[in-house]
């Protein structure tokens, strides 16, 4: 039987989950110590907002399905119960292209449940017509992509910061080797450290991924590799909004008892202020810190 790299699996009820229904706060520029923020384009559910005549409409893909959400009053989505419309998709460079029947969802989004999986980090090439919202079909162009999830080995390396073997800072002897063991990584500074790490990796495994973060200023910790799977989860920083990992090690804050990662040093002043406000962001988005 022909595989189809997209088959629509689920039914639209998936996208009442609140996983689905994440929220951030949109910001513009700021400047943190000598270096800026450039204005975010990510909307109140975390997906991507553009201007679409006089209306403003936010991408949301996850790994079940896509959907528009027509933002109102408060950013809440308004489609009305019999909105309708059509999605073609085309996936990276290829010219094949999938129509999809857009209905209305019990979360007021407008989408389609269908299986993202196997076109995880390609672009998402979206042409969409929406329809019964108004006197005009709304109808425009969308890009984007679902994410992996998985932290790039750039910033694997910067949690990391040693060999395992040599304690020299990995990058001092070129690009560092990568070793795999099970679902977790190390990097060494050079082929030679390589096999004494995989013929010991759980001691280098278990030193590494326990180690705490030194703190860098009041409040603020460096992340290690034993914050890996928390930073991937969390993915950007609750006060900004950046990319975790974008700006060089992501910080460490204790926030009522709960790890929060954050961009850089200079979000922390912010983030202890309001604690309850960037916690329930989290939990929006379906995020739920570790212990610290």
């Amino acid at each position: 039987m022909k595989l189809r790299i997209l088959t629509a699996i689920v039914a639209a009820t998936l996208f009442a989950s609140p996983q689905l229904a994440t929220a951030q706060d949109i910001h513009s520029g700021h400047d943190h110590a000598g270096h800026s923020h450039a204005t975010a384009a990510t909307g109140p559910h975390g997906g991507t907002v553009q201007t679409v005549g006089d209306r403003r409409v936010e991408t949301v893909i996850a790994d079940k399905g896509i959907m528009f959400m027509i933002l109102g009053k408060n950013d809440q989505p308004i489609a009305p119960p019999d909105a309708s419309g059509t999605l073609k998709l085309r996936v990276g460079d290829s010219e094949k292209e999938y129509t999809y029947q857009l209905k209305t969802l019990k979360n007021l989004a407008i989408g389609v449940g269908v299986d993202l999986s196997k076109v995880v980090d390609r672009p998402l090439h979206m042409n969409v017509e929406i329809t019964n919202i108004g006197n005009q079909p709304l109808v425009f162009h969308a890009m984007g992509k679902l994410a992996s999830g998985k932290l790039s080995d750039e910033l694997l390396i910067s949690l990391q910061a040693t060999c395992p073997v040599s304690g020299q800072p990995l990058g001092s002897m070129g690009k560092p080797p990568k070793i795999t063991i099970g679902d977790k990584s190390l990097f060494v500074c050079c082929a030679g450290c390589t096999k004494k790490v995989e013929a010991s990796p759980d001691q280098y495994l278990t030193k590494y991924y326990s180690a705490k973060g030194e703190q860098v200023r009041e409040g603020v910790f460096k992340s290690t590799l034993a914050d890996a799977a928390a930073i991937a989860a969390q993915k950007t920083c609750p006060v900004m909004d950046e990319p975790l990992g974008g700006m060089g090690v992501p910080g460490k804050v204790n926030v009522n008892g709960k790890a929060v990662y954050i961009c850089c040093p200079g979000c922390v002043k912010k983030l202890v202020a309001e604690p309850d406000k960037y916690l329930a962001s989290l939990k929006a988005k379906g995020i739920t810190p570790p212990a610290f």
